[in-house]
């Protein structure tokens, strides 16, 4: 379960076989649209938490709330009774990494005894607090869950590697090798290519101003944002975002013309970008089974052919395609986080994150009684697995 600012979004997995053997299937999704006032609150908060506030206690308690209704609709609508559920893998939006850096602190919205207590299920959240604790920035956490989720554990040695592109409020890369039964993580790339939409919204905003619509070349962009080193601006952070702009109003001001100008000079250059990053710091080889295109900018079915046209050669696929709905994934790699913890599997990768070393991650809010024995004895048998000694340290 994972909230943004337009909605929270739910999902059901499905889990066969455990820790890195694991088969997640989505068998449920559902998506409770975000209430105007409360995302007022939370965009307001937000930029707070970069200057060391925290949100109000009002607003934690309204989003977990938002949960709560959405796993009761959740089980409701796909008839799937709550003492089937192991536990809920709860996270917040992704904010105040500015605030991180300046506290060494993560940042949890929603109360995990709030949705505990409604629901009768154990949660756990705060993944990222581990991480930050050890050392890490919680960048490319994703990367173990989202392997998990869109690879399936094999014994043949000729399966090939997949490609992600999450293109939301961020652009991210994510290089997925084939996943062997009962072997080590291979390698796993991850790159941040810096804001996608936290940066275009702010720009169509301004789109109104009094200049003439003239074609923008998209290298003009790619040169200025190059320059400005975008790839460093973290896109929870209204200060980097505002700079960003500014410059974009003082050396291209032709490109907020009219927003078909902006929004096709912007797909142009994140394609392109996409592209070189690939090509510069992923494998080359073998050639990739898929690329799968996540969040709002798979609902762009011209920028989606953009990267296709990329890399002929591979096959683009969105979560559209998949039956996902927005927000499905993000909900999906909370519930492999909080699977992860019961199975006393290492969340983080710490060649990519920074960490010191891999740590188990999350913290635990026990639900009824029934349902926390169920958890503890689940975390008792993994704990009797035999465990590789980089695992056990």
């Amino acid at each position: 379960m994972t909230p943004c600012l337009r909605f929270v979004s739910a999902a059901i997995l499905k889990v066969d076989h455990r820790g890195l053997n694991g088969c997640f299937d989505v068998i449920h999704q559902l998506n409770v649209r975000t209430p105007a006032d409360v995302r007022s609150m939370l965009e307001q908060g937000g930029a707070g938490l970069t200057t060391g506030s925290q949100l109000p206690g009002m607003v934690s308690r309204l989003v977990s709330e938002l949960q709560v209704v959405n796993v009761e609709r959740l089980l409701n609508s796909c008839g799937v009774s709550a003492e089937k559920v192991i536990a809920i893998g709860q996270r917040g939006p992704v904010c105040g990494r500015e605030f991180w850096k300046q506290t060494g602190s993560a940042i949890s919205i929603g109360d995990p005894a709030i949705l505990a207590e409604a629901t009768g299920l154990t949660v756990m959240d705060h993944f990222e607090q581990r991480d930050i604790a050890k050392g890490g920035s919680a960048l490319g956490l994703d990367v173990l869950p989202m392997w998990l989720l869109l690879t399936q554990a094999v014994d043949s040695i000729s399966a090939r590697p997949k490609v992600v592109v999450r293109l939301d409020h961020s652009i991210e890369l994510f290089y997925l090798p084939a996943r062997r039964k009962n072997r080590p993580i291979p390698p796993i790339a991850y790159r941040q290519l810096g804001p996608g939409f936290a940066l275009l919204q702010p720009l169509q905003s301004l789109c109104d101003q009094k200049v003439a619509t003239v074609a923008v070349s998209p290298a003009a962009l790619g040169d200025l944002l190059q320059q400005l080193e975008v790839e460093q601006v973290t896109a929870d952070s209204p200060h980097q975002i505002k700079n960003v702009i500014e410059s974009i109003l003082e050396e291209i001001p032709e490109l907020l013309g009219s927003s078909v100008t902006l929004n096709q000079t912007m797909e142009s250059y994140w394609a392109e970008s996409i592209h070189r990053q690939i090509a510069e710091h992923f494998p080359p080889s073998p050639e990739f089974a898929e690329i799968i295109v996540l969040g709002r900018g798979a609902r762009r079915e011209k920028l989606v052919q953009q990267i296709a046209d990329k890399f002929p050669g591979a096959t683009v696929t969105t979560d559209v395609q998949r039956g996902w709905i927005s927000g499905a994934v993000g909900a999906s790699i909370a519930a492999i986080f909080a699977a992860l913890h019961v199975d006393q599997v290492s969340g983080n990768l710490p060649d990519l994150t920074g960490a010191s070393a891999a740590r188990v991650l999350g913290r635990i809010t026990p639900g009824n009684p029934g349902n926390w024995r169920g958890v503890l004895t689940q975390m008792e048998q993994a704990a009797r697995q035999t465990m590789p000694l980089r695992e056990a340290i």
